[in-house]
């Protein structure tokens, strides 16, 4: 009875102590805005930053990407706005909107047409390699960056199909018909359609 009461007064503690910090910072008006996209839109915060807890990265990779999270980047909005070094926030290539993170990564339509898809691609592969691996086809490389996804692959004993980027027939138009991934249970006569969006808050 001792150790449940502990480990409760442990858990409950953790999490007051883990308040405090994300308080603060959600009070911040630019650093903060990633902890409260996070609230408004339902997001598990338990997931969104796992990637921190597994040491997977090395640490300026790992710093490089919390300061982009937390605003903290040298773009020029930053420097308007924050430092008040720069009288103007405009992209430097656009000209149009404001050079704040959110339209560097993901609203800046030159690199709409190349690294925005690059991006996105490399993510469905991870996710392709790991489906893979989870429902037994045979992985033709050993570390997901490696991975070319091919068009159809199908598990030993064909329960599995997954397809990669394949058009899907339907009874009415639909335009976007071309899920990212299909995984097609043969013997149940089920498919999961899978989309992955790569989009940032001002999409």
């Amino acid at each position: 009875m001792r150790r449940v009461t502990q480990n409760r007064m442990d858990y409950n503690t953790q999490n007051k102590i883990g308040r405090v910090p994300k308080e603060k910072m959600e009070k911040k008006l630019m650093h903060g805005q990633y902890i409260r996209n996070i609230d408004r839109q339902l997001i598990s915060e338990e997931d969104t930053f796992l990637w921190l807890s597994k040491g997977d990265l090395k640490v300026e990779t790992e710093s490089e990407i919390v300061a982009a999270q937390d605003q903290a980047l040298q773009t020029k909005y930053y420097a308007t706005k924050i430092l008040n070094t720069e009288t103007d926030s405009k992209c430097r290539l656009c000209q149009q909107f404001d050079e704040t993170i959110d339209h560097i990564i993901s609203a800046y339509q030159l690199l709409t047409k190349e690294q925005y898809i690059k991006r996105h691609d490399g993510v469905c592969a991870q996710l392709h390699f790991n489906i893979r691996k989870e429902t037994g086809v045979q992985l033709d490389t050993k570390h997901w960056y490696e991975h070319v996804p091919k068009s159809v692959e199908t598990s030993q004993g064909g329960k599995i199909t997954i397809l990669w980027n394949q058009q899907v027939q339907t009874d009415r138009t639909i335009l976007d018909n071309k899920p990212d991934i299909i995984i097609r249970d043969n013997e149940k006569g089920t498919c999961m359609l899978i989309e992955i969006a790569m989009s940032g808050d001002k999409m």
